[in-house]
């Protein structure tokens, strides 16, 4: 009863979750050129999921799994799915693959050809994966109800069918471990019971104790809409992001008839949205700092998309940020893995794949 009221106060004085307010990127996460600076490992178009392994980095590219050697040799082709994969992970000998729609399947060593969710039984739409041990993979579904693809829609939905899942390769056993999340984009395990769990539309960071499903915010307030999360060095976490966020999207997430007007009338390259990469198309809504002032568009104007990773700490706190601000060429990086001292970033929306040299090893 308390929460309700308190609630409807909030809404009514505009505080709260209802609040408009954007956090700004200051402090560790002030913004800075470095993913335009990084050198290009390879071009790829919709480059997604990134993991490393001895024999070269893995990275999905639509229905296509692909390995690069760090030798520079050109990529081979894994694996090849009908539908779109949307989430990985490396295990000992084995790859979790996720298809959008279609659940989680197991290629390579002992549990090869195991699949979950294509019956209905476990996630269908899964957003990431991470191996808890050789024979526990964890899950993130973003929602019950959109594809992992439909990620734009389910924010402006107000999306909140989102949960964690604990698969054991063993016996095929589905279980879910906490439901009704405002979109899970990502998980990493910890070494204990607890894990990191990445909840885009309520811009924070959880742990998710998976004996008892309790969650605990540790991270909140983020500039931006979080998404995978991957292992540094020194048991920190890259925690990478869909897109910033924007004031003016804010807005209209609590103009609930004109919300549904523009989701109704409007095509979806159009929306005022949160984009992994934009400006490709002048019937593209755009702020008035958006303008090109004597052919430069302004680093610092409203943006609807955004490159960012940032380094954590293993209490999963920012440490330092790179980024690709509105006038640059590396946004929506969904994804990034280290090896030895360099990160690999995948900027999924210019298909880029960025190695930023030396940036693991230091502090």
């Amino acid at each position: 009863m308390t929460t309700a009221i308190r609630r409807f106060i909030d809404r009514r004085l505009g505080r709260g979750e209802a609040a408009i307010t954007v956090p700004i990127f200051d402090g560790p996460l002030l913004p800075d050129t470095a993913l335009d600076e990084a050198e290009v490992f390879a071009t790829l178009r919709g480059v997604d999921n990134l993991c490393a392994t001895e024999k070269g980095l893995i990275a999905s590219s639509g229905g296509r799994v692909l390995r690069l050697s760090w030798s520079g040799r050109p990529a081979e082709e894994i694996a090849t799915r009908a539908g779109e994969i949307t989430a990985l992970a490396a295990g000992k000998g084995m790859l979790a693959i996720g298809l959008d729609g279609a659940g989680v399947t197991i290629l390579g060593g002992a549990h090869d050809g195991r699949s979950f969710g294509d019956d209905g039984a476990g996630p269908r739409h899964p957003t990431a994966l991470a191996f808890l041990d050789t024979e526990t993979l964890l899950v993130t579904e973003g929602s019950a109800v959109n594809r992992a693809r439909d990620w734009r829609r389910d924010l402006m939905e107000k999306g909140a069918s989102g949960s964690l899942w604990k698969l054991h390769l063993a016996s095929g056993r589905a279980e879910r471990i906490v439901t009704g999340l405002h979109w899970a984009a990502g998980v990493a395990a910890t070494g204990s019971r607890r894990v990191w769990l990445a909840e885009s539309w309520r811009h924070r960071i959880v742990a998710v104790d998976l004996a008892s499903g309790r969650i605990e915010t540790v991270l909140p307030h983020l500039p931006a809409y979080p998404a995978r999360i991957a292992p540094a060095t020194g048991a920190g976490f890259w925690l990478s992001f869909y897109s910033c966020r924007n004031q003016l999207v804010e807005f209209i997430l609590r103009e609930d008839g004109y919300r549904r007007r523009m989701l109704a009338e409007v095509p979806e390259p159009y929306w005022m949205a949160p984009a992994l990469v934009s400006g490709a198309s002048f019937r593209e809504p755009m702020q008035g700092s958006q303008l090109r002032r004597m052919g430069v568009t302004k680093p610092f104007s409203e943006t609807r998309s955004y490159g960012l990773v940032v380094q954590c700490s293993p209490q999963m706190q920012p440490l330092r940020s790179f980024h690709s601000r509105a006038d640059g060429a590396a946004h929506g990086c969904v994804s990034a893995c280290e090896r030895g001292d360099d990160l690999f970033v995948a900027a999924k929306g210019n298909g880029k794949l960025l190695r930023l040299r030396g940036v693991a090893r230091e502090s």
